[in-house]
C-alpha cells in the first residue's frame, strides 16, 4: 500500500480530521499519482475523486451517480434518532431527487426564484450591509462571521421566504443543527437532540405555510403554495422545499464572504489590489470559489457498477466528490495553487455543482457576496487581518469556511 509519510493515506482520508478541516487539500497536495482521479478511502467507505474531468462527470450523469445519499448522515444515527425523525415526517428534500421527481420539485423553485426577484433584493442587502457596517465603525476591531457574515445571508433568506423577520436566529440556529446531523460527525449523546430541532424546524414551516395560505405576500412562500393549489406539489413538499432553501440559501453564503475575507487580508497586496479598483469584487468571489470553496466536498451513490477513473465501482457505492481538490486540477486551471485575481479559467470550478443539481442559489450568494465586499472596501479600505488568531472550523462536509474571523480598520 502507498503510504505518506508512514501514513496510509486510504486508511486515514478523514474528512473530519483536524488536517483536512483547516485546509481540505492538504493532504491532496501530498498525493502520490496513483491516488489520482480516484482512490478508496476505507476508513469513511467513499470513493474520493480528485479531478475535474471525473468529478464533473459525476455531476452531469444522474442516471448512473444518484444524488439519494447527499443528506444521509456520515455518522450514522442512533435508532432513538431516527425515530424522532421518522415520527415527524421528515422530507430529506430536492437535493436528494433523481428524474423525474427533481424536476417536478426543482421546476417550481426555479419558476419562483427568479433573476429578477433576486436583483431587487440589492437595495434591502445595501441596507442591512449599511446598518451592520454603522455598528462595527464605533469598534478597533470587529470579528466578521458574527458581525457580517453570518447574519446577512440568513436575514436575506428569511426575508425573501416570508418569514418573520426576527425569526432570523432562530433559523440559524435550526440550520446548524441540521447541518451537525446531516454533514458533520456530532456524538451519540448529542443526535437526538439535533433531531428534535430539525423537526422543530419542518413544523415551523408548516406553521408558516398554515398562515401564508390566510394572508399570502409577495414572497417565495406565498409563490410556492400557489404552485401547490395548481396541484404540482403537496403542502408537505413546500415545507421540504423552504426548509431546504432557508438552510442552503445561507450556510454556503455565510463561508463564501468569510473565506473571501480571510484570503484577501492575508496578503495585503490582494486587499489592496480590489481597494484600487473595487470593479474586481466580482473576480474577488469567482477566485475565492474555486480557490476556497464553501463546500469542498459533495457526495453522489452510484446506481450501477461503473467505471470511473482507472476503477471499477460497484453499484451502491458512495462517491465523494472532492470540489476542493477538482478546483485545484492542473489539467483545467493555470497555476492553480496561486490565487489569482485576473484569473481567465475561474468559471470552470465545480464549486456550486453541475448539471440538474447546480446550485439555483447560486447568483444570489454571489451578489450577497459581490455587495458585502464593495459595503467593506468603500467603507473601509484600511482592513487589515488580526494576526496570530487561531481559526477554528466546524467537523462538516459543508460550509467550509473559519468559525471566527477577527479583523481590525481604520473607518472613514
Amino acid at each position: 500500500m502507498t503510504t505518506l509519510q508512514g501514513i496510509h493515506i486510504d486508511d486515514q482520508f478523514d474528512p473530519f480530521g483536524t488536517e483536512y478541516l483547516a485546509d481540505p487539500i492538504a493532504i491532496f497536495n501530498r498525493l502520490p499519482a496513483e491516488y489520482h482521479p480516484v482512490f478508496y478511502a476505507s476508513r469513511i467507505g467513499y470513493y474520493v475523486v480528485t479531478r475535474w474531468a471525473e468529478s464533473e462527470h459525476v455531476f452531469r450523469h444522474p442516471e448512473l451517480f444518484s444524488a439519494a445519499n447527499v443528506q444521509d448522515p456520515v455518522t450514522p444515527l442512533r435508532p432513538e434518532a431516527q425515530n424522532v425523525l421518522q415520527a415527524a415526517g421528515y422530507r430529506p428534500g430536492v437535493s436528494t431527487m433523481d428524474p423525474p421527481d427533481h424536476e417536478r420539485l426543482r421546476d417550481p423553485i426555479q419558476r419562483t426564484f427568479t433573476p429578477g426577484r433576486i436583483a431587487r433584493l440589492v437595495p434591502a442587502i445595501n441596507a442591512l450591509l449599511d446598518q451592520m457596517l454603522a455598528g462595527v465603525c464605533e469598534q478597533d476591531r470587529f470579528e466578521l462571521v458574527a458581525e457580517l457574515a453570518r447574519p446577512l445571508p440568513v436575514r436575506v433568506i428569511v426575508a425573501l421566504i416570508g418569514a418573520p423577520a426576527q425569526d432570523w436566529p432562530q433559523i440559524g440556529r435550526w440550520s446548524a443543527a441540521r447541518a451537525a446531523l446531516s454533514w458533520g460527525s456530532p456524538p451519540a449523546e448529542r443526535q437526538v437532540a439535533l433531531a428534535q430541532e430539525l423537526t422543530a424546524y419542518q413544523h415551523y414551516f408548516e406553521a408558516l405555510l398554515d398562515e401564508k395560505a390566510k394572508h399570502p405576500g409577495e414572497d417565495l412562500a406565498s409563490d410556492l403554495l400557489g404552485v401547490e393549489r395548481a396541484g404540482e406539489l403537496t403542502r408537505s413538499e413546500v415545507a421540504s422545499l423552504l426548509l431546504g432553501l432557508s438552510t442552503a440559501g445561507h450556510e454556503t453564503t455565510t463561508a463564501l464572504i468569510t473565506n473571501m475575507l480571510r484570503r484577501l487580508l492575508e496578503r495585503p497586496a490582494r486587499w489592496q489590489h480590489v481597494v484600487a479598483d473595487p470593479r474586481l469584487s466580482e473576480a474577488a468571489v469567482n477566485e475565492t470559489l474555486r480557490y476556497d470553496p464553501p463546500v469542498p466536498a459533495w457526495r453522489r451513490v452510484t446506481t450501477v457498477a461503473t467505471r470511473l477513473g482507472a476503477l471499477e465501482l460497484p453499484a451502491r457505492a458512495d462517491i465523494l466528490i472532492w470540489i476542493a481538490a477538482a478546483n485545484r486540477d492542473p489539467a483545467v486551471f493555470t497555476t492553480p495553487e496561486h490565487f489569482d485575481l485576473e484569473r481567465r479559467d475561474g468559471h470552470r470550478a465545480l464549486s456550486f455543482g453541475k448539471g440538474i443539481h447546480a446550485c439555483v442559489g447560486a447568483p444570489l450568494a454571489r451578489l450577497e457576496a459581490r455587495l458585502a465586499l464593495n459595503a467593506l472596501v468603500g467603507r473601509m479600505p484600511d482592513l487589515q487581518l488580526v494576526g496570530d488568531q487561531p481559526f477554528n472550523f466546524r467537523p462538516t462536509l459543508v460550509s467550509h469556511s473559519p468559525e471566527c474571523l477577527w479583523i481590525s480598520r481604520t473607518c472613514h
